[in-house]
């Protein structure tokens, strides 16, 4: 299981259908998980490496946006 979530998730970002919220949606999906304590420690591990690649993904795309405002009020 592992391999194919995180296969899955870099699938989706990589083919563009992912987008912030969806992936906001799935780490919530994620927390909800691991807060049940059903989950075995290799699939506890398989959803963390999941939403490192997530929150990454979430991350860089608050991160855009002010770098390009950044990039526009250096050239005035």
């Amino acid at each position: 299981m592992r391999r194919k979530a995180l296969l899955y998730t870099l699938e989706i970002m990589e083919s563009r259908e992912l987008n912030f919220e969806k992936a906001l949606k799935r780490l919530e999906e994620i927390a909800r998980l691991v807060k049940k304590k059903e989950t075995s420690l290799e699939e506890s591990l398989d959803l963390l490496e999941e939403s490192v690649e997530l929150f990454n993904y979430c991350n860089e795309s608050l991160e855009l946006p002010k770098r390009e405002v950044v990039e526009d009020e250096s050239e005035e």
